[in-house]
Formats: C-alpha cells, structure tokens, sequence
C-alpha cells in the first residue's frame, strides 16, 4: 500500500478524467435519499400516531440495489447533497481551469470515516511545484496541494484548503492567514442558503494563488529563527505538555536537517499534522477508532492550520522579519 490511492497518470496517456476513475468504486461512491420521520404518539400533547415531524428529516445511505444501509437525521433546512454532488463540483472546476499536463499527472487520496459520513478527498499536483531553499542549504520541493472534505450528517461543514505539498518529508503544508480577502480557506454551512457552485467557484484561481503564495515557504527558510525563539513560540500554545514536548522533539529533528529557520519550525507543526508519530503522540481512540482514524488524524490539520493563522504564529514572523 503506498500514501496514494492512485498513481501518477503518464502525461502521454489519454485521461478524460482521472478523478471520476479515483472516485469510482472509493468508500465515497454511495447514493443517498431522503425521507420524512414518523413520530409516535404523545399522549401528553394529544398528537396523533404516526406525525411527521416538521423540523427534522432522515437522510439514508442506499447500497446499489437501492437499499437502506444506514440513516441519520438532519435538519429541515439541510442542505442535502451526496460525496459524488460536493466534489465533482471541485472537480469540474479544475478540470475547466487547469493545464491538461497538471491533471494528468495529479495524485489523488481519497479518505472517509463515521461509516461514509465523513469524506475527504487530497489532490497533489506534480506539475505545479517550486523548489525552496533553507539556510543551510537544504533544498526541497513542495508541490500544490488541494484538500476538500465535507459531511452528509450535519457534524461537519463543507471546506477546502489549498497549500503545499513537501516532496522530502511527505508533509502537508498550509499558509499563514493572508487577510480578510484570502480565500485559501473556506468553510461554508450546510444551510438551505449554501450554494455548492459558488463554493467552487473560488478554486478557479487557486493554481496561480500557488506560485504566490509560495514565496512564504522560501522567505521562512530563509529567515533564521534561533531554536530558543522556536522553542519559546511552542510554550506560548495552549496544548498539553506532553505534545508541546512532542512537538519540540520534532523541531529539533527538523532544524539538523533544515537548518535554523522558520522552515524548520513550520515543518515541525505540519509532521505532527501527517504523521501519526505514536511515540510522541496518542491519538486520541474512541470505540469506532478504525472508522474514524482518518477524519482524527485529519482534525490534527485543522489544529496546526488554526495555529499558522494565529496572532502568535503572525507575531513571530513580524519580530523575527523587523
């Protein structure tokens, strides 16, 4: 098994759409239906047997010969929609806006949890990537990266991330906040006033926001951080000791390979975010663990992006840059 769900498509092979064939098949491909709840009688408020309830409806995941395997309830106003709606709706938009050569050689992990309620679905592409160097010399390559997940049972919202890919260490990289105007976040409720085109309207762009925005990574390998600054940044987060220790280990470990930079700090946040490290971290088990290991690790990206958008992430590169 390698980290990607599919191969590299050579760019000389004929590819009508490489994310229809990924998502074929994936624990994602499933139809859903909805229908009405049934109340039973209330004595006490003389309803009738049998009452729809007007707030409330089920949303039911049917197998291919179209039967029930699962349901749960969302709100009247729930914006309903399959995995299939949400990211083909992504998908369509890259393969409108972006070089033919780009989404051949894309590569594509799709996860999922809570029994396919939960989906998420990783886009790396090898051709749009810049190389960066540290102080010390060290060189990698960080590649675009598109990460869209969502949730059909109300506990998660529709969201997207753009950021990078780091060819050496397999990290998943994010930027820092870039103002009211930066659309490299987005989250949107499933509300009946959400709007799944203009959601993925905002990717039309997103390739060209990479080779801006990517300037960050070469500015922080090439700003010197002194590792008792990195390490007093790491005190300043309110997490628990034993993952500010954790993530202390790391940094030393990225700084002899990186170097003395922000780089070195800012890779240390985003392995903890891809790599489980069980010998610095517990992931935290629930009695579903096997079917939600992939949305818990994932929460860990979520943490980390909430940190490089923070004041105290802002703070640090503003002192050390002045």
């Amino acid at each position: 098994m390698t980290y990607f769900d599919t191969p590299i498509v050579p760019i000389d092979t004929v590819v009508s759409n490489p994310f229809k064939e990924s998502f074929d098949g994936s624990s994602l491909d499933f139809n859903i239906s909805t229908c009405p709840i049934r109340l039973r009688s209330n004595y006490l408020y003389g309803s009738p047997d049998n009452e729809k309830c007007m707030d409330k409806q089920a949303i039911v995941k049917l197998n291919d010969n179209n039967e029930v395997v699962d349901w749960w309830v969302v709100g009247k106003d729930y914006f309903v929609k399959s995995h299939r709606d949400f990211f083909q709706s992504i998908e369509e938009k890259i393969l409108d806006r972006f070089d033919p050569n780009d989404i051949a050689s894309v590569k594509i992990k799709t996860r999922s949890s809570r029994n396919g309620r939960w989906g998420l679905r990783e886009y790396i592409f090898d051709g749009i990537s810049v190389p960066i160097e540290t102080t010390n010399n060290f060189t990698t390559i960080i590649k675009f990266r598109i990460v869209a997940w969502s949730g059909l049972d109300g506990l998660t919202a529709n969201n997207y991330l753009l950021g990078a890919f780091d060819n050496f260490c397999l990290n998943g990289c994010v930027w820092a906040t870039g103002g009211k105007a930066d659309y490299t976040k987005m989250k949107k409720r499933n509300s009946k006033l959400f709007n799944l085109e203009h959601f993925s309207d905002k990717l039309v762009s997103a390739s060209e926001e990479f080779y801006r925005r990517s300037e960050e990574f070469q500015k922080m390998a090439q700003t010197t951080l002194a590792v008792g600054e990195g390490l007093e940044f790491l005190d300043t987060l309110k997490i628990s000791e034993k993952k500010k220790e954790g993530l202390k280990d790391l940094y030393i470990d990225e700084m002899d390979v990186r170097g003395a930079n922000v780089f070195a700090l800012h890779s240390a946040l985003t392995n903890y975010a891809s790599h489980q490290n069980p010998d610095k971290f517990i992931t935290r088990k629930t009695k579903y663990f096997d079917d939600m290991e992939h949305e818990l690790m994932f929460k860990r990206e979520e943490e980390i992006t909430n940190i490089l958008q923070s004041s105290q992430w802002n703070e640090l590169t503003e002192r050390i840059a002045a």
